[in-house]
């Protein structure tokens, strides 16, 4: 006498566990997360050419180079710009802030010393392209 085996059905897979380790994934995802809220910093920048007769005094120009930043010929470190900035502008708070990026100036660089006038309380800040020698 022979026995016949029936032959085994295959399992089918349960994507339930599947989906529930999805959302519980999405879940601490979406707890863990932090959002940061992103400041927005106004940036003018004037036409070629326009003079500001209501300017006083002449502006501080910020040069950002391949190498750092420079105000005049004197160089400055990247942790000293706000300090600079706040020197610069107590004896007169209204004067405006030149940032001059050079060809080739890292973007990063200009954020940080936006960042840094920011920080400093500075209002008229104005981002120009580099003047050209000739």
């Amino acid at each position: 006498m022979r026995i016949e085996e029936t032959p085994r059905r295959r399992r089918l897979v349960s994507l339930t566990p599947l989906i529930d380790v999805v959302f519980i994934l999405l879940i601490f995802f979406m707890l863990a997360s932090t959002f940061v809220e992103w400041q927005a910093f106004g940036v003018d920048a004037p036409a070629e050419g326009a003079a500001d007769a209501e300017q006083d005094e002449e502006p501080l120009r910020l040069h950002v180079t391949t190498d750092g930043y420079r105000i005049g010929d004197e160089s400055v470190a990247a942790d000293d710009l706000r300090s600079r900035f706040e020197e610069a502008y107590e004896a007169d708070a209204d004067r405006r802030l030149l940032v001059i990026p050079a060809a080739g100036a890292p973007v990063r660089a200009v954020i940080r010393a936006l960042d840094s006038a920011a920080l400093a309380g500075l209002e008229d800040v104005a981002v120009l392209r580099e003047e050209e020698e000739g």
